[in-house]
């Protein structure tokens, strides 16, 4: 799945825009703009990570959730022709 194009108008342009200007005014080559990629690399890894687990839980938990309701519309289903029989 790619990423939309929300996430790089809103995220990727303007830290790329960023980390250029930040890579720009170091004078120790580059120190502070290695650092801060690092450190923003290591936050996305973690952060997509988490974000993944809760996705793949809640998409999960919508497939029991889906799946009782559908259970649950098939006995009432069967209830209601067993109580129209009866009549």
């Amino acid at each position: 799945m790619s990423p939309s194009l929300i996430f790089y108008i809103i995220f990727a342009v303007p830290y790329i825009v960023f980390m250029y200007w930040l890579v720009k005014q170091d004078k120790r080559k580059y120190a502070w703009g290695l650092a801060i990629i690092t450190v923003v690399a290591i936050l996305a890894i973690y952060v997509s990570q988490k974000a993944s687990k809760v996705a793949m839980d809640n998409y999960q938990q919508h497939q029991i959730d889906s799946r009782e309701i559908e259970r649950e519309e098939r006995l009432q289903k069967q209830q209601d022709s067993i109580n129209h029989a009866q009549q």
